[in-house]
């Protein structure tokens, strides 16, 4: 989840997304470490690749969400969400379905993995779409970043600014 945090910072270059973020993805997980529970597997190797794999897929739409979110024009919150589901909701929700829907013929096979596969994927996509779509939504809508705020970039220029604001000598180093 460390890894995966970093990765979101980097890819939105802003703390507040990244946190809001990485809580959605925890979110996910968390649900399908209840899952796993719930129908009483024991913690083998093929459930360590499913909550591997729940990490790598529950990412995927907050982080398409959170990119059209920074990049919209708009000032209000309200209107950047607005954009951000008109633009990229159709796109997360067909990835959905078609995911679902790949995953769905493993419930056919014979072999228990992937069953197990099945069941882990369908599960986390659904949650995964749900979580971003509504918890990620309402995150934005209440305290998503405007105006620059959260922006890592701004707050290194910032700190650069601060120590231009000092007072040096017009004249150029010589050097020695």
């Amino acid at each position: 989840m460390g890894f995966c945090f970093l990765i979101l910072l980097i890819a939105t270059g802003n703390i507040i997304m990244a946190f809001i973020s990485i809580i959605c993805v925890a979110v996910v997980v968390i649900s399908i470490g209840f899952i796993i529970v719930k129908l009483n597997w024991d913690l083998g190797v093929s459930e360590s690749l499913c909550i591997v794999i729940s990490i790598g897929l529950s990412v995927d739409y907050c982080v398409h969400l959170a990119s059209d979110y920074l990049w919209s024009p708009h000032s209000q919150r309200r209107k950047k969400m607005k954009q951000t589901f008109q633009n990229v909701g159709i796109s997360i929700t067909s990835g959905a379905i078609t995911t679902i829907g790949s995953s769905a013929f493993l419930f056919g096979g014979e072999i228990v993995l992937f069953q197990k596969f099945a069941i882990i994927i369908c599960s986390t996509i659904t949650i995964s779409f749900l979580v971003a779509m509504v918890l990620f939504g309402s995150f934005m809508h209440i305290c998503g970043p405007v105006n620059g705020q959260g922006d890592i970039v701004r707050m290194c220029q910032n700190e650069d600014y601060e120590s231009e604001d000092m007072k040096f000598d017009d004249k150029p180093i010589e050097p020695n």
